[in-house]
């Protein structure tokens, strides 16, 4: 299932090997059709339309579409745009100044941060309005705090009630920033939707 929004792979330099799905786990942009997808790749507006006119047409053959997005970390914490504005904000480091690495992808996504959780929920949300996806598989959510799923799941649904939600609810070792919060793991799935 290969995420639809921007990675690493495209934006680096696009060649499709046909098995290489490895390379739709390394966000780079999470607000961007991946441009793979797209008649005309480095036309932002053809991704788009292109984007939306793909959606529209699935629903009107009955298709729903399910995006799988990953939050859970970065292509390159050091390189990701809002590490470059406030270092070290959007991912999570231990005490000893490295990246946390549950994800096993070099570094974790601090969701448990106020403004790292909007970005979160307000980026579901963009695809859930402008896209009119009909659901959400969250890749390695038991990297995400349940506050944040909370979030997302409670502000998308004041507008679309019948998104769907679900994710890989794995425990895994991750370098979590402030204390109280509970990953959203099969342990703490009472504690979300």
């Amino acid at each position: 299932m290969p995420n639809i929004y921007s990675t690493e792979k495209f934006e680096k330099e696009f060649t499709y090997s046909g098995s290489d799905l490895g390379a739709t786990y390394t966000p780079e942009n999470y607000n961007v059709p991946e441009g793979s997808y797209s008649t005309d790749p480095y036309n932002g507006a053809v991704r788009v339309s292109e984007m939306k006119q793909m959606v529209k047409t699935l629903h009107d053959n009955q298709i729903s579409v399910i995006m799988d997005v990953v939050y859970n970390h970065v292509y390159n914490a050091s390189d990701f745009c809002v590490n470059q504005i406030v270092p070290g904000y959007f991912s999570r480091v231990d005490a000893d100044g490295k990246y946390s690495n549950g994800s096993d992808c070099g570094n974790d996504t601090a969701s448990e941060r106020s403004m790292v959780r909007k970005y979160i929920v307000d980026s579901v949300k963009y695809w859930a309005d402008e896209y009119h996806i009909d659901g959400f598989r969250f890749d390695l959510v038991g990297l995400i705090d349940t506050e944040t799923i909370n979030e997302v799941v409670t502000e998308v649904h004041k507008t679309h009630p019948d998104v769907i939600f679900y994710g890989e609810g794995w425990t895994m070792d991750t370098a979590v920033t402030k204390d109280g919060y509970k990953m959203t793991t099969q342990p703490n799935s009472t504690d979300v939707p």
